[in-house]
């Protein structure tokens, strides 16, 4: 998933077993692995924008394992936030009836870090390192906070230790049950496929085949013919965006940020001077680096109104910024309607087929009389 970021910004990325995971001989274990596989990509997606920019640039992510939990052992790799959920039982059938064991990761990069200051407003809903974070590297600052919930959820609990300068390391730890292979091979087993030649492609698939397991996300029994350029910043929300689109028969089109997305609707049959991609209905986030989804929007706006982009482009707003004065802010930049985060496909999907009849995609290059 994150080998094209990798090799763009020249980052080395080690995966390391540790001895304490083979010491307990751990083949397969009980835990919910799409939600860890979250909490993991969110923290090595972190890890790699705050790298990217330093002379070294090296991140290794590793397993460990226990049998006590490691918040209350000697040696942590962190200091762990403890934990405010009490809602974790593994007292459930579906746990099986194994040893208890806990599952530990580590992503440590060599990044600018942190400063104390800046650690204490980590893990809190909305919150970033400093007031300028988003701008130079994006995000809205949910990520870290629906990490902690999700990894208290499990049974786990989340930390950091970081110095500014000298990067930083996240881990955390979640609560499983040692088990047996799964009949129908529908899990991983680390150890083995991770240290095979084909280890990669199996780890990357993981993330495919958690999703087909997972029953919450539905779909319009009718797929829809559209095209869509999604403008997001974060990886993961644009390839888990993407393919969700995909699966309905959406053609969709990638901007990493507003300056991005102004280069393909200039280039885009949108375009007065003859642009050939075609585009459609565009999903801007808002928290971008280099150009962000208001500035934008409004910049869009100002062109068709010079004329230099001939027809309206239809513009839903993707915002974690749900509340009435942020929505009404971006209605005032010109954006057709607000997408609040987390949504759900099937409330996205009418409001893109909404706009596409109002506002007809231009099937071709102009021939001046727009």
């Amino acid at each position: 998933m994150h080998e094209g970021e990798l090799q763009a910004a020249d980052i080395q990325m080690k995966f390391v077993v540790d001895q304490s995971f083979r010491d307990m001989n751990l083949d397969w274990v009980r835990f919910d692995p799409s939600r860890v596989l979250q909490v993991l990509i969110n923290l090595t997606t972190n890890a790699i924008k705050f790298t990217t920019t330093e002379s070294k640039r090296t991140i290794t992510v590793a397993i460990a394992a226990s049998k006590q939990r490691p918040s209350e052992t000697e040696g942590a790799p962190v200091k762990y936030f403890t934990t405010r959920s009490k809602k974790h039982s593994m007292e459930d059938k579906d746990w099986g009836d194994g040893e208890r064991v806990f599952i530990h990761f580590s992503v440590q990069d060599t990044g600018r870090g942190l400063s104390p200051e800046e650690k204490k407003l980590l893990f809190m809903r909305f919150s970033q390192a400093s007031p300028r974070t988003h701008v130079q590297y994006g995000g809205s600052g949910l990520g870290l906070f629906i990490s902690r919930e999700l990894t208290e959820l499990q049974g786990g609990e989340i930390g950091v230790e970081s110095e500014a300068g000298k990067g930083s390391i996240f881990a955390f730890y979640v609560a499983a049950r040692r088990s047996t292979a799964p009949a129908d091979d529908t899990g991983i087993n680390i150890m083995h496929r991770a240290s095979d030649a084909k280890g990669k492609k199996e780890l990357t698939a993981m993330a495919s085949k958690t999703d087909k397991q997972d029953k919450t996300v539905e779909t319009p029994a009718v797929p829809i013919q559209k095209r869509v350029l999604i403008v997001e910043d974060n990886l993961v929300n644009q390839r888990v965006l993407q393919k969700q689109l995909k699966a309905l028969g959406t053609e969709v089109h990638l901007a990493n940020h507003g300056g991005e997305a102004l280069e393909k609707l200039l280039q885009s049959t949108y375009c007065s001077e003859g642009g050939t991609l075609q585009l459609g209905v565009v999903l801007m986030d808002q928290e971008m680096p280099v150009m962000d989804g208001l500035t934008c929007t409004r910049r869009i706006r100002e062109l068709e109104r010079e004329g230099k982009i001939r027809v309206h482009v239809p513009i839903i707003a993707v915002t974690a910024n749900a509340r009435q004065e942020q929505i009404q802010t971006a209605i005032d930049a010109g954006m057709d309607d607000v997408v609040s985060k987390p949504f759900r496909i099937p409330d996205l999907v009418p409001k893109i087929e909404e706009l596409m009849g109002l506002y007809p995609m231009p099937d071709g290059p102009s021939d001046g009389s727009d």
